[in-house]
């Protein structure tokens, strides 16, 4: 048998670059530490050998948090109504955090020196709390010595908490197909959902909001769900790799396919009043305005690594591989509701390490590096030019954005 334990130290920063306007950008910054909390593989020397493994794992996937404001005197209402510039104020909250623990119990049998397969199964605590919050003011200026000062103000304020519980398989198989040429096989079955519950708080409201011809629009949208169901969906992937033994090391290629996944809702709201007072209109809207939403586009990744001798008993590692981002935003069917999702730029990995072994132990130290980047991405929000004609928010523009992880691996491997 053998047991494993380790960490991983992190440190990430993701940067919307003029993400609320020029020279306003959304920055978020977190470190983190990732740990084995339990793993174990047990070799059962029966007529039949088998072997068991299990571990749980957390895995923090996703964690931005940033916030952005612009106060100022500003132009945004028409001279009749406001003559000169107004102190505006805009304020804007995007928080994403999703968080995994899952345990895993693994079996695998050998059935000839060429041929092994083994199935797991893999029952996993998905945490999601999403929170997006846009508040746009502007207090008018006299328009005759008899007006007082107006505020005209629009606010969006949408707070998600899900917890679903899924179960994922998968099923592999390793093949010999020279003493210097391995195969491998693995399938992974989409998550099969076991239970939930989510509950979201929801409010919109427009004050004052000049439409002409002495005409104002005034709004309020509230609703507080609980008990709700939720979905998280993860599709068919199928994995194949192989390795080439070329004497004092190895050399490792692989390639897995990620099926598509139709829009769904990863919240589903109930159609209750929404709008105030609650005269019955627009109630049909309440689902589609407060959902949150997610799909999956087909993608293919791809990883190299290669292993080599640095010194007896010390063995390096160093290893590529890509993370595409599932993301499409052209193929949802509208922009009612929210996407579920913050990140839509692919990501490269790198990781090189090394490997210590003993007679019992192994002890293991690895360097983390992950880049991505990409650019006409829309904005969230843009403060740069309010207005009534755009709500208060500006005309939303294209941007870059950029994340960067680093991590460093700790682990420790006791053969019994």
């Amino acid at each position: 048998a053998s047991n494993i334990s380790g960490s991983i130290y992190n440190f990430q920063t993701t940067r919307f670059n003029d993400g609320a306007g020029l020279g306003l950008s959304l920055k978020a910054t977190s470190t983190y530490i990732l740990p084995v909390i339990a793993s174990n593989t047990i070799y059962l020397k029966l007529k039949k050998p088998i072997t068991l493994a299990y571990a749980i794992m957390n895995t923090p996937v996703m964690k931005f948090n940033a916030s952005q404001r612009r106060d100022g005197m500003v132009n945004v209402l028409d001279e009749s109504l406001s003559v000169g510039n107004e102190f505006y104020v805009g304020q804007y909250v995007h928080s994403n955090t999703v968080d995994e623990t899952t345990g895993l119990l693994a079996v695998g049998k050998s059935f000839s020196q060429k041929l092994a397969m083994g199935v797991s199964f893999g029952f996993t605590n998905r945490r999601q709390e999403f929170h997006h919050n846009l508040t746009l003011s502007v207090l008018s200026n006299d328009a005759s010595a008899g007006l007082d000062q107006r505020l005209v103000s629009i606010e969006e304020y949408y707070l998600v908490h899900s917890n679903v519980f899924n179960l994922g398989i998968k099923a592999g198989l390793s093949y010999e197909l020279a003493p210097k040429h391995h195969l491998g096989l693995l399938v992974t079955a989409p998550s099969i959902h076991l239970s939930s519950k989510a509950d979201l708080l929801v409010q919109y409201s427009i004050n004052n909001l000049p439409l002409g011809n002495n005409k104002e629009k005034f709004l309020i949208a509230n609703s507080k769900q609980t008990k709700l169901p939720s979905r998280w969906k993860t599709p068919l992937s199928i994995a194949g790799g192989y390795t080439y033994d070329y004497g004092k090391g190895h050399l490792y290629f692989s390639a897995e396919y990620f099926s598509r996944i139709a829009e769904y809702s990863v919240i589903t709201p109930r159609n209750d009043y929404f709008i105030r007072p609650d005269t019955g209109i627009g109630k049909e809207f309440t689902s589609s305005m407060m959902q949150l939403k997610n799909l999956n586009k087909s993608i293919l990744n791809f990883s190299v690594g290669v292993s080599f001798p640095l010194r007896e008993r010390i063995m390096g590692y160093l290893s590529l591989r890509t993370d595409y981002n599932y993301s499409d935003t052209r193929k949802f069917q509208n922009e009612d509701g929210y996407r579920s999702n913050t990140s839509t730029w692919d990501i490269y990995h790198m990781q090189v390490g090394t490997n210590f072994k003993k007679r019992k132990f192994n002890l293991r130290a690895g360097l983390l590096l992950s880049y991505g980047r990409k650019s006409q991405l829309e904005q969230m929000v843009n403060f740069d030019d309010p207005s009534v004609e755009n709500n208060l928010e500006g005309s939303l523009k294209k941007i870059s954005a950029t994340r960067f992880a680093m991590g460093l691996m700790l682990a420790y491997i006791h053969n019994f």
